[in-house]
């Protein structure tokens, strides 16, 4: 029997054996910075320039990995003719973004363009990647993160990520694509906060995005506490590095005084490294489940006052964002029972009813903060010229336009799908009906609709509406 165990303990010991230096993401050459994956660039190199659009993608597992696929189906299918030239919703996206379950859907699209919609239900809709969770906990071969501090469960997943849909890919790669550009949200454990897998962000901690594998990423984003490790990253920031931190936060219009205090006091924190060696991040869904806060509070902070970004913004005039929410429901039958005592139930209660109420204040700090994009790029257009390619330097509108399940006209199959699980695995009955769901209703939102005609000059509307069927 000793004999027995010792083999087993020289087996998990070599598999705890990892090169870390694989696992850890690599610091940025000396004297540079993250470029060339800025949203101005991303804006300029296709797509219409007068239209900015972000979509973001909510958490959820696999249910709102397949709603966010569907939605972006039907996206195909919404045309946009404003000022004679034909293009459809999804050809005009210019940044996706995802949180948790969303990330997979959000990552799959940026990596894969339009090969997509053929690919990914089979690569990962369809697939039981629970098997894969349940393999990490009980396969002995699985078990070099018992060993060693240096791996955890999630360094697994990242594997089976990779092996399963993305095959190596790094951020690198999604540069040398250039749109949509993309944006991986997890969370930093320590503070709370959200943390974008973006280039200012990696700026702040002087390590190279374009070498970081989207499986890690992703794996990142979908962290779902207890269930999985954090995926750590290591601060770089130090004498030598040159990479630039937001330097306009203090003074910077476009977020409110009390996201501004908030975003101020995250970087500072990232920036010292004295204080913070290393991040760990676990599920985006902990800050922001529907991905929104930090689309706005850090996607944009890469330069938004910098006087290169705004004459490379000067021709958008309209500013979508869409989110694609996979809400699920609330459970009422709790209040009909006498004990509620079941782990699962008590945990998919609390942290569901969190999430959607949280979700609502999210869905109106966005608004608010939509309408201060509008207001400052009026204000940078019009310190430019009164007129800018044919249009008035105040012609600028901008809308939220939230779409979730709450939006599927047919009420049984609305419940039904709402209550679909939160989980890794689903059946493929659920999946395709989830995916047709999320087509369906990004094809009736009137809402959508009426934004992407030609508004009246100078409209500005940017409240958090549901969309509504046609």
């Amino acid at each position: 029997m000793s004999k027995h165990l010792g083999a087993l303990a020289l087996v998990l010991a070599l598999l705890g054996c990892t090169d870390m230096e694989r696992a850890i993401n690599p610091p940025l050459a000396a004297g540079a910075r993250n470029a060339g994956y800025g949203l101005e660039d991303v804006n300029a190199a296709g797509g219409r320039s007068d239209l900015l659009i972000f979509v973001a993608f909510s958490g959820g597992g696999k249910r709102s990995a397949a709603f966010g696929h569907g939605a972006l189906r039907g996206m195909r299918g919404v045309p946009i003719t404003r000022g004679g030239v034909s293009s459809t919703l999804l050809e005009e996206v210019d940044q996706v973004a995802g949180v948790s379950g969303g990330s997979f859907t959000a990552t799959h699209y940026a990596l894969y363009g339009a090969r997509s919609f053929d690919t990914f239900p089979n690569e990962f809709l369809y697939r039981d990647i629970a098997a894969y969770v349940w393999g990490t906990y009980l396969l002995p071969w699985q078990w070099g993160w018992l060993v060693d501090p240096a791996v955890g469960t999630n360094d697994r997943m990242a594997e089976v990520y990779d092996a399963l849909m993305f095959r190596g890919a790094t951020f690198r790669d999604l540069q040398a694509r250039s749109r949509p550009r993309l944006s991986i949200n997890a969370t930093d454990l320590a503070t709370g906060s959200p943390f974008p897998f973006l280039p200012h962000a990696f700026d702040v901690i002087c390590s190279d995005l374009s070498r970081f594998s989207l499986a890690r990423a992703v794996a990142a984003s979908n962290g779902f506490p207890l269930l999985f490790t954090p995926i750590t990253l290591a601060n770089h920031r130090g004498p030598d590095c040159a990479a630039p931190l937001p330097g306009n936060l203090a003074t910077m219009p476009m977020l409110a005084e009390y996201n501004r205090r908030r975003v101020i006091e995250v970087v500072a924190r990232m920036a010292d490294r004295e204080r913070t060696p290393w991040l760990h991040l676990l599920d985006g869904g902990i800050s922001d489940n529907l991905a929104l806060r930090v689309t706005v509070n850090f996607a944009l902070l890469g330069g938004v006052d910098e006087p290169r970004f705004a004459a490379a913004m000067l021709p958008v005039r309209r500013m979508l964002m869409i989110s694609v929410d996979g809400q699920s429901a609330t459970d009422p039958a709790l209040s009909r029972q006498r004990m509620a005592n079941g782990v699962v139930q008590i945990l998919d209660a609390v942290s569901g009813g969190q999430i959607d109420n949280y979700n609502l204040e999210t869905l109106a700090v966005t608004a608010v903060e939509v309408e201060r994009m509008v207001e400052r790029q009026r204000a940078n257009r019009c310190a430019h010229a009164p007129v800018i390619d044919g249009h008035r330097c105040d012609d600028v509108a901008g809308r939220l336009v939230h779409v979730s399940l709450a939006d599927v006209r047919d009420p049984a199959l609305r419940d039904r799908l709402r209550r679909v699980p939160t989980g890794l695995t689903l059946p493929r009955e659920d999946v395709d009906a989830l995916v047709a769901a999320g087509e369906g209703v990004i094809r009736e939102s009137r809402p959508l609709a009426d934004f992407l005609a030609e508004p009246p000059p100078g409209r500005v509307v940017a409240r958090p509406i549901r969309s509504a069927p046609r």
